[in-house]
């Protein structure tokens, strides 16, 4: 009990004597409050549909080349024989399954812009103080802001599908996925950006230009570090984050063969 008592009035002394010790923390904690405030107003500027629809795309492509790829194995292995490919019935009935059971549920998370969002705040609360990140959310605002903003988004959609076409896992003419296709085509014909051509559009939209031409060692400049910002980790990010799920449903497929075996088998008594 004497030791409790010691201990209870050394917290006491502690409290009276160092009362700027809860004090920071209070004033830490509504500093990281703004903070992440600010990079959600930065993040709620920004036009996601490009990168949705890309990721959708290609999240849907990769996954029909999967199924399609553990179909004709797995059917190899069952001795289905050469007839067992796309086009046959019980195929078409397995892969069906097998997308509505592994893809249809990460296909509707990727259509909410909730994934990019909660990755762009993280960013920028970790890269910018609160005041930097409110100066961007200001600016995007405005006239000039809102001209480069599209250009910024458009872009940032343009690399994620050149990601997938560079490395050689986007098909144009693949099958199965023309709707992901022509939505992402529809979303980026009515988001052409107004010009691509940098004197007219630094003369009509100055502080535009302003906000990424200073220097970028000055405190005040961060229009250079957001673009870098957005250009490469941001950016990486994002394909990342469809990376990972791509994996995720990798895997999910992956556990159904026995579930596909009754197509199989479907197929091989009619052959």
């Amino acid at each position: 009990m004497q030791m409790w008592m010691r201990k209870l009035a050394g917290a006491v002394v502690a409290a009276v004597l160092m009362p700027g010790f809860g004090m920071a923390a209070e004033t830490k904690a509504e500093e990281e409050a703004d903070r992440r405030s600010a990079a959600e107003r930065v993040a709620k500027s920004h036009d996601e549909a490009l990168i949705i629809g890309a990721a959708r795309l290609i999240t849907k492509q990769l996954s029909l080349t999967l199924a399609r790829e553990l179909l004709a194995a797995w059917g190899r292995e069952a001795g289905a024989g050469a007839g067992w490919k796309e086009g046959v019935p019980e195929w078409a009935d397995a892969e069906a399954m097998l997308l509505q059971e592994t893809v249809d549920a990460p296909m509707a998370m990727l259509a909410q812009e909730t994934w990019v969002k909660d990755i762009r705040t993280e960013y920028v609360s970790t890269t910018f103080a609160g005041e930097d990140s409110d100066t961007i959310a200001n600016h995007f605002a405005s006239e000039s802001g809102k001209a480069q903003l599209a250009m910024m988004d458009w872009f940032m959609g343009e690399m994620t599908l050149f990601n997938y076409t560079y490395s050689g896992r986007f098909k144009y003419d693949l099958k199965g996925a023309e709707g992901e296709l022509k939505a992402l085509q529809k979303a980026a014909q009515a988001r052409i950006p107004e010009k691509d051509n940098e004197l007219e559009f630094s003369t009509k939209y100055r502080e535009a230009f302003q906000f990424v031409a200073c220097s970028p060692e000055s405190r005040y400049c961060v229009g250079p570090r957001y673009s870098k910002l957005i250009a490469i980790p941001l950016q990486g990010a994002i394909i990342r984050h469809i990376d990972a799920v791509g994996l995720q449903i990798k895997a999910a497929m992956e556990t159904r063969r026995e579930a596909v075996r009754p197509f199989i088998d479907a197929f091989r008594a009619r052959s």
